[in-house]
């Protein structure tokens, strides 16, 4: 079984956790970091010989695996980690359009003075670092002023919808921050976004976050396009 090594190298059962959710964390996290590509087996002997533990918590974690759609079954093949297609992509893309888009309007209202200080911040070190095209760097500081922007809208609800895509969302804009263009493209937007919030005008936040995942997903899209040949 290859791409095993790293993330699922580190388990461990030594955790309070339920063995089926620590073993399915284990696998997603895998398959959003790349060591599982699409395509990728999941034997269900080898990961238990491989996780020392029983077979039952491996079936769990990969039945839950499948219903979110990251791997599935082939004939003949067995399990196999599906990938991502544009189509689930867009998918993606377009929930987290809307979800930012509601996140956006409660922050307005919501985001506290010190909140917005370490924003400006946060743009004044992303302003730097995109000079210095330190793509690393920036996409943690990027990642950071997000972060501090969805939280400030006091949703705890909305939130944690947000983060369900948010690994997704994290493997795609590692690929597309990688080109200047998008790397100055997102500085302007988010330069953008925190001055619709400074000013305290939820409507053009909102029109600039939709717009911003919109450029992304054309990013993306584009990149994924080159990637595979198209």
């Amino acid at each position: 079984m290859t791409g095993l090594k790293g993330t699922l190298e580190s388990f461990s059962v030594s955790h309070l956790k339920p063995i089926r959710d620590m073993i399915y964390e284990s696998i997603r996290k895998a398959i959003f970091e790349g060591e599982l590509k699409a395509g990728d087996r999941l034997v269900e002997k080898e990961l238990a010989e491989k996780l020392r533990v029983s077979r039952t918590p491996i079936r769990e974690a990969l039945r839950k695996l499948e219903m979110e759609g990251l791997i599935k079954h082939v004939p003949r093949k067995g399990v196999v980690v599906k990938g991502f297609t544009p189509d689930d992509i867009i998918e993606i893309y377009s929930i987290r359009q809307v979800l930012e888009a509601l996140a956006i309007t409660y922050t307005v209202k919501n985001i506290t003075e010190r909140e917005l200080e370490q924003l400006k911040e946060l743009i004044e070190k992303m302003e730097i670092l995109t000079e210095e095209d330190n793509t690393d760097d920036l996409f943690k500081t990027s990642q950071e002023f997000n972060d501090i922007l969805i939280k400030s809208c006091r949703m705890p609800r909305l939130i944690k919808l947000i983060s369900t895509y948010q690994e997704y969302l994290e493997r795609f804009r590692v690929v597309t921050m990688g080109r200047k263009e998008r790397k100055l493209a997102a500085l302007m937007d988010h330069r953008e976004i925190l001055q619709a919030v400074i000013d305290r005008d939820a409507p053009r936040a909102e029109q600039l976050v939709k717009k911003h995942l919109q450029g992304a997903l054309e990013a993306y899209l584009k990149t994924f396009n080159i990637r595979e040949g198209k």
